[in-house]
């Protein structure tokens, strides 16, 4: 279900994007004659006024077809005054950026959306467990011994005064390997329920770096590591929802944090790919790192059935918010045939007041769009090959 609901997002703002474009050409008086999501042959369409609705059999995408706009095409005359190239830079750029500008609206609804009712952290957590870890490396945690399961609410241990998350933590961790035993509540019904904790290295910060369950021994120790128990869950954060007011505000703050993450994003992926990290990660074997090579669409979608099917339908709306505005920001990159390559060639012409011929631009457009199907191939086959392996 979770991948479903990522693909119908996907869709949703491929149609919104393109749906950007059209309104505001239609405003211009552009003339635009199709609308489609999708590319090749046509599934369905129907024709409204001069414009053609439809999907199209490759779900990869979507286009607005504005008269004008192919260098190769012959525009009739009676269209001339209503070409792309013969209206005014001004409005040719706010169609340009039209489509983009909706990735950000979408964003902040969403995030308007979840602060009101779902909530965001508040940087406690609470005692009801979130998700379990069965096994690592083949060896069943304590939770898995104990049957636990998310919704599952860790009351307190016997023979202790921790009830909090954090104390409860702290418990564990310093009881490796010993006998502790639980109160649990299921439902609404409180067990006691006793097991052996499991034994585990912490890096400096605080990541499971190795395990050993009962019977097991840890291998020793290296530099600024720790020893600890371990039980294989964690807490479900403790969430504020606020009134539209309170949510307007979170939403625009955090839809910035999520803009400046997506620019380092945007970065990062580039880096990978000129400096050698994806030939390393592309020759590797086995499972990789979250930053061993950049993340596809295939593992963004597992990524999101894995939310969903575990209730933290808070992930899932920001795994859509981060998709959606670091595609908004690939798009205005000043690279042909993208809309910020069109955006580049606007603002050419209103500095140097000379009209540019795309037709030059042809080869170039090319070169990105092969760029582009190379990188996506790559993702795509390290998606499938290496999966990504998801911290303990």
């Amino acid at each position: 279900m979770g991948i479903l609901l990522f693909i119908l997002a996907i869709e949703v703002v491929i149609a919104i994007h393109e749906a950007g474009h059209l309104l505001m050409a239609k405003l211009f008086r552009f003339k635009a004659t199709q609308f489609f999501i999708g590319f090749g042959p046509t599934l369905w369409s129907t024709r409204r006024g001069e414009t053609e609705y439809g999907f199209k059999g490759l779900p990869l995408g979507g286009f607005v077809k504005i008269i004008g706009m192919n260098p190769y095409e012959e525009v009739a005359a009676d269209d001339q005054a209503r070409s792309y190239t013969n209206k005014p830079r001004w409005q040719r750029a706010l169609v340009l950026v039209a489509g983009s500008a909706t990735h950000w609206v979408v964003a902040f609804v969403l995030l308007v959306f979840a602060s009101m009712a779902i909530g965001f952290p508040t940087g406690e957590a609470t005692t009801k467990i979130e998700s379990v870890t069965g096994s690592i490396d083949g060896s069943p945690t304590a939770a898995a011994e104990l049957g636990l399961a998310p919704d599952d609410r860790i009351v307190g241990i016997v023979g202790s005064t921790a009830d909090e998350w954090n104390e409860i933590s702290s418990y564990i961790k310093e009881h490796p390997g010993e006998t502790v035993t639980f109160e649990l509540d299921r439902g609404g019904e409180i067990t006691e329920k006793e097991v052996e904790l499991g034994q585990a290295i912490f890096s400096e910060d605080g990541d499971v770096v190795a395990y050993a369950a009962t019977g097991e021994e840890l291998r020793p120790l290296e530099p600024g590591e720790i020893r600890g128990g371990f039980l294989g869950v964690s807490p479900q954060p403790e969430l504020a929802t606020k009134a539209l007011p309170g949510a307007i505000v979170e939403a625009g703050s955090r839809t910035w944090e999520v803009t400046v993450l997506s620019v380092r994003g945007i970065g990062q992926v580039f880096g990978m790919v000129f400096d050698g990290q994806l030939w390393s990660a592309l020759s590797g074997s086995g499972e990789r790192a979250v930053d061993e090579g950049p993340l596809g669409i295939v593992s963004a979608g597992r990524i999101a059935g894995e939310t969903v099917s575990t209730g933290r339908y808070l992930d899932f709306i920001a795994l859509v918010v981060g998709f959606t505005v670091f595609v908004g920001l690939m798009n205005l990159l000043p690279l042909p045939p993208l809309d910020g390559g069109h955006l580049a060639v606007v603002a050419y012409e209103a500095i140097t007041g000379r009209s540019v011929d795309l037709r030059k631009l042809i080869p170039v457009a090319a070169a990105v769009i092969s760029f582009f199907v190379l990188l996506f191939l790559a993702v795509l086959y390290l998606d499938l090959a290496r999966p990504i392996k998801v911290p303990l």
